[in-house]
């Protein structure tokens, strides 16, 4: 997964919210490690669906079909 969940504290305050490295996206700000679990997902599967968009976009068609077909993402 390209995501995790990961604990920051804010003003003194532990919170759990989805990170990569050292950076987080602050609108995954969540109370348990359940629930940024579930973000991390979401945000993962968005990254990964991009880059198959990306990739389709860059090679076009592969044993006739575009890797947007191969994954139901059309």
């Amino acid at each position: 997964m390209k995501y995790k969940a990961g604990e920051i504290t804010i003003d003194g305050v532990t919170k759990w919210v989805v990170v990569a490295g050292k950076k987080y996206f602050p609108h995954t700000l969540s109370d348990s490690k359940d629930e940024a679990h579930l973000w991390a997902i979401k945000e993962s599967a968005m990254w990964h669906a991009k880059q198959i968009r990306a990739l389709s976009e860059e090679f076009g068609f592969v044993e006739g079909e575009s890797l947007n077909e191969w994954c139901n993402l059309s």
